[in-house]
């Protein structure tokens, strides 16, 4: 009875880490086609559209309704901008962005929560209304998104 009892929890935990594994991987593919493909940048002077894994902290980004946002941003300039952050931050209603800093409150600005990040705009969220520009802080796995895709990405190396 004992050998079967042993038997029966190790088939039953190796069943459950192998499908948890799937689940880990399903979650970082999804993470991964959230992003966006194409990205309209401001270099030199001049507008131009390039792959959004290109893009660097220092460029500028062109932002308008129904656009992925390709990199982490800080806005510039926004005219009825409105970012659907859902995925990200759990908010379901498009969150209105602006250009002025963001008071810290005393604390490091690092641990302002990322719903109150209102003059941000980050990678996979979606532009909801309007239209705006802003300088890229971060790309690729230095946004909070690539931040959360590393995460999974080590839950699914365990």
């Amino acid at each position: 009875i004992e050998v079967g009892l042993i038997t029966f929890v190790i088939t039953l935990n190796t069943t459950i880490g192998i499908y948890q594994e799937g689940s880990a991987e399903k979650a970082a593919e999804a993470l991964k086609n959230m992003l966006s493909s194409d990205a309209v940048v401001v270099r030199d002077g001049k507008e131009s559209k390039i792959p959004a894994d290109q893009i660097v902290p220092g460029d500028i980004v062109i932002l308008g309704t129904g656009d992925r946002v390709p990199a982490d941003v800080r806005m510039l300039e926004v005219n009825n901008l409105s970012t659907q952050e859902a995925a990200l931050t759990g908010e379901s209603v498009p969150i209105e962005k602006v250009t002025e800093a963001i008071d810290p409150k005393g604390r490091d600005p690092r641990q302002t929560p990322l719903g109150d990040r209102k003059n941000l705009c980050f990678s996979a969220t979606l532009v909801a209304q309007g239209a705006g520009a802003g300088i890229v802080v971060a790309s690729g796995d230095n946004t909070e998104i690539g931040t959360i895709n590393s995460l999974v990405r080590q839950v699914e190396a365990t």
